[in-house]
């Protein structure tokens, strides 16, 4: 309606809704792609991989420097041993969080710079509505975060309830060696939260629907300064 009160003619008319269609759906959301991916790209995969390997060699280092003589499975030991493998843990789990908090903003910046386009704008609404994308891969983390914590507290609990454990969590030797029923073993369920993907949606409805008012209005005002 835009283009017909502005243009006369109707072959003109449709090459000019032709060229916008082209923009918007072909040109405009690779384009925006393309400077989303360099503005927020993340640094090379080598040097994830050498951090993650100098603080192990750094760890290492610090805890066998002075490893105690004896038997090879003395306490004093299965100790030192359980000390290294649960920093060890800590310290590349740690990384490995920082990095994929990285890539979520990463991916979060380069979703801003892409809702410029209103195609883009109707596939993150697809993908809320079908309960995919990349809110969907978040809920997935949030519940193996959440799984994980739960079977580490099953871990700790199943340890501490064998009174002949050493209960020296990392070293086979120095936890529990009673069996574990499978039944007792908590099960990972990857579940929806509806309330995020109502949010995703309603934020995604609401841009969509301030880009048509803006068209619509545009067509208006074009439509009652036209000459019939």
């Amino acid at each position: 309606m835009l283009v017909s009160a502005r243009v006369q003619r109707s072959a003109v008319s449709l090459v000019i809704l032709l060229l916008v269609w082209v923009v918007f759906v072909v040109f405009m959301p690779s384009t925006l792609a393309s400077i989303a991916g360099r503005s927020t790209s993340s640094g090379p995969t080598y040097d994830f991989s050498e951090r993650s390997w100098k603080l192990h060699e750094e760890l290492s280092s610090d805890y066998y420097a002075n490893y105690p003589e004896g038997p090879e499975g003395s306490t004093k030991r299965i100790e030192i041993d359980g000390a290294y493998v649960t920093k060890d843990a800590e310290q590349q789990e740690q990384l490995h969080e920082e990095r994929l908090n990285r890539r979520i903003a990463e991916v979060y910046r380069a979703r801003t710079i892409t809702r410029l386009s209103p195609v883009t704008i109707v596939q993150n609404l697809i993908e809320s509505f079908a309960g995919t994308g990349f809110e969907r891969h978040l809920q997935f983390l949030e519940n193996v975060q959440t799984y994980a914590r739960e079977f580490r507290t099953f871990i700790v609990d199943t340890d501490n309830a064998d009174p002949e454990s050493l209960h020296i969590f990392g070293v086979r030797t120095g936890m529990s060696q009673e069996p574990v029923s499978p039944e007792a073993v908590p099960k990972f369920e990857d579940t929806l939260n509806l309330s995020k993907d109502f949010n995703t949606a309603a934020t995604e409805l609401l841009l969509l629907t301030l880009f048509v008012l803006v068209l619509l209005s545009g067509a208006y005002l074009a439509f009652v300064r036209v000459e019939v």
